[in-house]
């Protein structure tokens, strides 16, 4: 975990020193998607901060979908994703499901606020503190027999400014490795139904 956050570390410092490639909200504001569903309070307009990343997949966006609404899977696929607990772990995921992990071993408390099979997915993000910072919403868009993934997040409150104030950069790679992953994982096929919630 360690050796891949030092990779990310060292690529984001090449990155910076290219103005082309440094992604900040002033950027990505007039990228934003309108159909990106967000959760009352918190949407790009208002926000502290904003991120957009997008990638074109070869997968349907039914198999993305799959993979990408099971966040209980997440560690098996998404490097520095860990320790995903439900409130209710026999229940499907839906709007309204709560779970805690860890990102970057920072403790976060989440809760579903928009699942579309094969369309969208969002959730809240809470690190600690009072509730809810910050939002991250997925828009899937079919692109031939392939998806178009897009993905934004949203912050507010003082750890969103001192985000933004420092630099937005980290951020958004590691939107771009989760794209990458959840494109690598999607190359199997569909999330095993036997699995499935």
């Amino acid at each position: 975990m360690l050796k891949t956050l030092v990779s990310i570390l060292a690529f984001a410092g090449v990155l910076a020193a290219t103005p082309s490639w440094a992604q900040t909200t002033e950027q990505d504001l007039p990228r934003r998607d309108p159909e990106m569903a967000w959760p009352t309070g918190l949407n790009p307009d208002t926000a502290d901060l904003f991120n957009h990343n997008r990638l074109t997949m070869e997968q349907s966006c039914d198999v993305i979908y799959s993979w990408l609404s099971a966040p209980q899977d997440w560690p098996t696929w998404l490097i520095f994703a860990r320790d995903v607990r439900f409130e209710d772990p026999s229940a499907p995921v839906d709007v309204g499901s709560r779970f805690a992990w860890s990102i970057f071993d920072i403790p976060i408390v989440a809760e579903v606020f928009v699942a579309e099979p094969g369309r969208r997915f969002g959730y809240t993000v809470t690190p600690p503190g009072p509730p809810p910072h910050y939002a991250q919403s997925w828009l899937l868009t079919p692109a031939g027999s392939g998806c178009t993934v897009t993905t934004e997040e949203v912050g507010v409150g003082d750890l969103a400014r001192e985000t933004r104030a420092r630099g937005d950069l980290l951020v958004y790679l590691a939107h771009e490795l989760w794209l990458a992953s959840l494109r690598f994982v999607s190359r199997t096929g569909p999330r095993p139904t036997a699995e499935l919630n």
